[in-house]
Parts: structure tokens; sequence; C-alpha cells
């Protein structure tokens, strides 16, 4: 049975309301402790005092046990996962993990040379699509799954992401979403890009002798609805260069709750310690392709070569390194996921000291937009959200240094994967 059809099977016209997931701070918990610790920094108080940054926070502490299996212990601060915030980048991790286990699928089903460094070209048929089949970034100057999603993780790239939402197909990714039990995550559009989202393009990989898998075009109508609350923000937005002065709408956005972005980290890092259900059907040399580009700076990214003027060490570490550029020593490390856009911010990582032996799960994001209007480009990202995140990052940094652990973590494959021992880079 083709992959699309598999996962179409499974896709429903639309999404159930999700039901209520409040949960905030107590005072007697680590993350209640640190946030008060950080009440004599203005900034961070004022943050976390005004409900109009919408910040929602995510801490979960690692303990292994004898034989080194991770025990998790998670802390929240204000998360409630039916309130909408726009996960922005933060889509291109499902994305990514969906178009493994698709190439992966693909491979078992009798297109055994399909790996994720074949190359593959886009056909244009419609409006707006772009015939896509050269990419001078990449090795041999043609684009690849691989290719796609180190881009993904490195440096965050949009048209990366759109390749791999073309690959997949929408219906395809959403079915497989609810499936695993990311019952509060719908990804419907592609990113910066005006194209009609119904429609994936034709694909077809392909060796420089012979073609290997193509698939047309894929078609997909159902009315996906966010079930998410608060869809309405502001106090108005720009629409060609003209200012409507109502609540942006964000009902036909992406969406996808903190609380399922946590999770899907901890199937990526720990996906031994994860219900079956919610991992991603991936191959064992996956695991440490996925750890290396999410864990290196850009400017330690072999294809393509990233301007570090541009692309500093914090491009894309909000938590501890997002508020400078100046360049790290590289022995904490955040294997991680970002979002900003719309004035939101967002970062989930898993934060590694490979010196100390701590290691951590932080999950965050804000809202940075003081004058309510959207669409204007005006965001208080380098004034406010930037060093909230950074701050924050190193506050429970401090706090995991000084805690105690009977069992010091074995950290070797994350500093391996860095190192890109074991890592296919096509």
């Amino acid at each position: 049975m083709k992959y699309a059809l598999l996962y179409c099977l499974l896709a429903t016209c639309c999404f159930l309301a999700c039901s209520p997931g409040r949960q905030s701070a107590t005072t007697d918990q680590p993350l209640a402790q640190i946030l008060a610790g950080l009440q004599a920094d203005s900034l961070v108080a004022k943050v976390l005092r005004d409900p109009a940054h919408e910040v929602q926070i995510i801490y979960t502490q690692i303990d292994r046990d004898a034989a080194g299996r991770p025990h998790f212990s998670t802390f929240r601060h204000r998360v409630d996962s039916t309130r909408y915030f726009y996960p922005a980048s933060m889509v291109k991790l499902p994305l990514a993990l969906l178009a493994l286990e698709k190439i992966n699928y693909l491979q078992r089903s009798g297109y055994p040379r399909l790996t994720r460094h074949v190359p593959y070209r886009l056909d244009s048929l419609r409006p707006a699509q772009q015939a896509y089949a050269t990419d001078a970034t990449a090795p041999g100057g043609r684009p690849s799954i691989g290719h796609d999603i180190r881009q993904i993780f490195t440096v965050s790239d949009n048209d990366a992401a759109n390749h791999l939402f073309d690959f997949l197909g929408r219906a395809a990714i959403n079915a497989s979403l609810q499936e695993k039990g990311y019952t509060r995550t719908g990804i419907v559009h592609r990113l910066s890009v005006i194209r009609d989202n119904r429609y994936a393009s034709p694909i077809q990989f392909y060796t420089p002798t012979a073609g290997i898998f193509k698939e047309g075009e894929r078609f997909d109508d159902p009315t996906y609805r966010n079930p998410q609350t608060g869809l309405r923000k502001g106090q108005g937005y720009y629409r060609n260069d003209s200012l409507v002065q109502k609540p942006f709408d964000f009902r036909e956005k992406n969406w996808f709750a903190l609380t399922d972005m946590e999770r899907m980290l901890r199937a990526v890092l720990f996906p031994e310690a994860m219900p079956a259900a919610s991992r991603f059907r991936l191959r064992d040399d996956d695991y440490p392709f996925l750890w290396h580009y999410m864990g290196i700076f850009p400017r330690e990214c072999d294809y393509p070569r990233y301007d570090t003027a541009t692309y500093h060490d914090g491009y894309v570490k909000f938590f501890l390194f997002g508020d400078s550029p100046a360049r790290q020593s590289g022995t904490i490390r955040s294997f991680n996921k970002v979002g900003e856009a719309y004035g939101t911010l967002t970062d989930v990582a898993y934060i590694v000291d490979f010196e100390h032996n701590v290691e951590f799960i932080l999950a965050a994001t804000l809202l940075c937009n003081a004058d309510g209007i959207f669409n204007d480009g005006q965001y208080e990202y380098d004034t406010v959200g930037f060093p909230f995140l950074a701050r924050l990052g190193r506050a429970v940094y401090q706090y995991e240094l000084k805690r105690e652990r009977k069992v010091a973590p074995d950290l070797r494959k994350f500093r391996e994967a860095l190192a890109g021992v074991g890592v296919s880079k096509g």
C-alpha cells in the first residue's frame, strides 16, 4: 500500500477540540524557585508578571538509574495546552521526523535504494508552484531530504521545510501526528509563501542513471479546525500595507502546543524512554544524524558553509546564547528547535554540559508585541524575547549545576554525534 494512502485512511476531516490542559507552578517546586530567583532581574520579572507576554515554560529534570536509563520529572509554569500561540518554525521538527519516517517506509516497501541522501526534483503544475531540481548549497548540487533536514535544524530554513511539506502531503502529515498521539498539533500550511496548501507537488527521486521513486500530485481538502483558544490576538494587523484595526485571526494558522513539542523532543533524544506509539519509525543511523544537526552551531555545518557574521552561535540557540553573537566554547550544547514569527519566540531544547555531566530539557514560549499590531515587523525580539529566553536558560542551567545526581549521565552518544561519528552526511 502506498505511504500516502496508508496515512490517509487515518485522516479525519477536522480535529476535535482538545480537553483543558492547564497546569501552573507551585511555590515548592524547582521551576517556581528558579523563577523566584529571577525576580531581581527587572526584564524577566516584567515578562513573567505581564499576561500579554503569554509565557509558558516546561522544565524537565533527568535522573539516571543504575543502568543509565533516564527518568523525567517535569515542572510547568502557566502551561495550557489549549491556549494558542503561533508555533512558527517549530513545525519543522515534526516535518523532519515524518520525512525520515516516510523514507524508511518506502525503503522497506520496494524501494531499497531510496535513502535520505538520494536527490529529488519537484515539478510545477499550478500557479505559484516552482520546479525545484538544483541546490548549489547541497552536496553534488542536488536537493535531498537529508539536506533539507540539515538546513532546517542548522539555520531553520523555510524553503527546506516547504519541500518536506510537498514530499509528505498535508493529509499524511496530520493523520500521522494524530496517530502518534500529538493531538494538539496541526500543520496545515507552508511557511512564508502563498500557495494552495491542498496540493502537494509531484516529486521524483533518482540516481544519475535511473529513477528510483516518484509520486504524483496529491490533493487534500478536509476542513482543518484549529482547536486552540485565544485565536484572535492584538489590536490590529497590516494587510497589503494597510492597517486593519481589528484583532489578527490565527484560525487558519498552524498550531503546536508546547506540551506536544516537549514530548516530541523526548521522542527524538530518548526514544527508548517513550511509549512506542509516540515514537517515530526511524533507523538507528537516523538518530545521530538528527542529533548532529540539532546540536551544532551554524559555523560547524558542512553543507552549506554559513556566514558567521549573520549565523552566529546563538542564531537558533535562544536559551543561554540567544542574546549574544559571541562564539561559544562548545562545552555546553543545546539540541533544539526554535520558532520566531508574529512576535512569538519559542525554544524547545535538550541542554547538556559535557564537562559537568549536566542534562535537562527546557521548553518556553513568549509573545513580544507591545503595540498589539501584527504583520508590522515591530516586535521586541532583541530587547525582550532573546534576553528573556537566554536568562531563563542560564538560570535553569545554574540550578542544574548545583543539583545532586546519584548517577552521572553517560553523554558519549551525543558527544560522538556532534563530532560526526556515525553520521552519514551525503
